[in-house]
């Protein structure tokens, strides 16, 4: 039962006297009596409050459970964030990375994780390395279309658009003054499956102001 729900004992002056007598008796004070009266503890004194004591030890062990079950739900509640945080938006990027620069088989990873295979094969199925460049026009680089970072991220076969949203998210947040969106487009990402090709072979192209929306 709760702690909370509990009603509080009621404990009279008697009652008091006879549970000091019993500390007494735990100290091994062979004459158990009252400290206040000196009078003895009799049976049924003596057994009324050995019925308060372990009330209130009961009490006091069901607080310590309610303080633990709190505490690991405060644990788990922080680590179930931390997960959500930062380890579900790159579950795609971690198994893509262990198969193909780490060599762990479907099977490991899904041992690791505590997926199931079916579901490794499933990223692994529905997700591809995009190469990325993000450029910047007349910016502190220099003059015109200048390189400003490159890189590689995951992201699902045949939607390079959200690999690109996410490195201009990520630029403008950092760089408030280049995100006003208005004017001609003065960023670009370029996208490719596949290391060292030209510009021209890129899989998509994502400027920024986008000439759409002017």
């Amino acid at each position: 039962m709760s702690n909370e729900h509990r009603k509080p004992l009621e404990i009279d002056e008697k009652t008091r006297d006879t549970l000091l007598a019993l500390f007494a008796e735990f100290l091994d004070d062979p004459d158990v009596r009252s400290r206040r009266t000196g009078r003895a503890v009799t049976p049924e004194e003596q057994q009324r409050a050995e019925a308060l004591l372990a009330e209130y030890r009961a009490a006091d062990e069901g607080g310590r459970s309610a303080s633990r079950a709190l505490d690991d739900l405060r644990k788990a509640g922080s680590v179930r964030r931390g997960w959500e945080e930062d380890y579900k938006p790159r579950m795609a990027q971690i198994i893509y990375n262990a198969r193909h620069d780490g060599g762990a088989t479907p099977t490991q990873i899904a041992a690791e994780l505590g997926v199931t295979e079916t579901y490794v094969y499933r990223v692994l199925r529905e997700n591809v390395a995009y190469q990325y460049r993000l450029d910047v026009r007349d910016g502190a680089p220099g003059p015109g279309w200048q390189c400003f970072e490159a890189g590689e991220e995951v992201g699902p076969v045949n939607e390079p658009e959200l690999i690109a949203d996410g490195v201009l998210n990520e630029y403008l947040a950092a760089h408030p003054e280049h995100a006003d969106p208005a004017g001609d487009p003065r960023l670009r990402v370029l996208l490719w499956v596949g290391e060292d090709q030209p510009d021209d072979k890129a899989v998509r192209t994502v400027l920024w102001p986008a000439p759409e929306d002017q």
